[in-house]
């Protein structure tokens, strides 16, 4: 005996992918859906385009703008056919452009089921594309889980890709935070805000993890030479946006170390007058420390 199709299953093949009976055929992106609209309506967008007073409500053909360039025919298709099935599988590759065909036709299921992915899925390769279409679509619950996982992995997970991804406001936010995670010291947030800086001014750049450092060193060497040293990098006109993220280092615990100090001078990426003014304060703490000893 043949077994019945399930009901779920029957509605999506016969009307969705065959377009059985349809009444309205919705024209987006240069494709055609024959679809209907007492399913269109349970999307927000569809529902008041054929309650109201749109000239569309009663059209039969249906031209639909596509303003967001995040949407494709594939995000469409799968979003049309959510209306007609219980359940989407949603792949990771796929769920911005899917998040953002669901935004435009106001389907707040799908919205919640992207986000819902979007939350399982982050890693140091997803991790700023989500964050960055959790901010333009609204979805602040992603938003938080992309920044807790940065502020718990940027300093463990660094690679080449995630510090080219990186902008500018979203790492002064991490390094401004007291909750980023720092395995030792302070010297390696310094360190790797140099990698990442390096990788702003030249993204196409294209080596390994290992080779990074190296590579970094000599390109602000060179800068240096060329403008003979007078100008700290972060000072000049190349350089000066990026100050708003060093602001955040917390140089007491850099300069507190021979070898670090030694870098961070020979570097000369921060202004002379941000080291002066550290050198002075942990002088006069270790003078008063003395003093103390010497009461005692």
């Amino acid at each position: 005996r043949k077994k019945l199709k399930s009901t779920s299953k029957y509605i999506y093949q016969t009307l969705f992918l065959n377009g059985e009976n349809s009444d309205v055929k919705i024209c987006a992106l240069g494709e055609e859906w024959n679809l209907h609209k007492i399913y269109l309506c349970q999307s927000g967008y569809f529902s008041s385009m054929f309650s109201g007073s749109w000239k569309e409500s009663s059209m039969n053909v249906i031209e639909l703008e596509i303003p967001d360039q995040n949407i494709d025919i594939e995000a469409l298709q799968v979003a049309f056919g959510s209306l007609y099935r219980d359940d989407v599988l949603i792949k990771p590759s796929r769920v911005v452009a899917l998040l953002a065909a669901a935004c435009m036709l106001q389907l707040d299921g799908l919205i919640q089921q992207c986000g819902e992915t979007m939350k399982e899925t982050i890693n140091a390769k997803t991790v700023c594309g989500y964050y960055n279409s959790a901010g333009t679509y609204g979805l602040d619950s992603v938003k938080k889980k992309c920044l807790e996982w940065l502020l718990n992995n940027l300093m463990t997970h660094q690679s080449v890709e995630l510090f080219k991804e990186l902008s500018i406001n979203l790492m002064k936010q991490l390094i401004s935070s007291s909750n980023l995670f720092v395995m030792q010291v302070e010297m390696d947030v310094y360190t790797a805000l140099k990698k990442w800086m390096f990788l702003q001014l030249v993204p196409s750049w294209n080596g390994s993890l290992k080779q990074l450092l190296t590579e970094a060193d000599a390109w602000f060497a060179k800068r240096r030479k060329d403008f003979e040293g007078d100008v700290a990098f972060l000072e000049s006109e190349q350089g000066s946006v990026f100050l708003p993220v060093f602001t955040h280092l917390r140089l007491q615990y850099i300069i507190s170390d021979l070898a670090s100090a030694r870098i961070v001078e020979r570097d000369s990426l921060l202004p002379s007058e941000w080291l002066s003014s550290v050198y002075k304060q942990q002088w006069f703490a270790m003078l008063r420390a003395e003093q103390d000893n010497d009461i005692g």
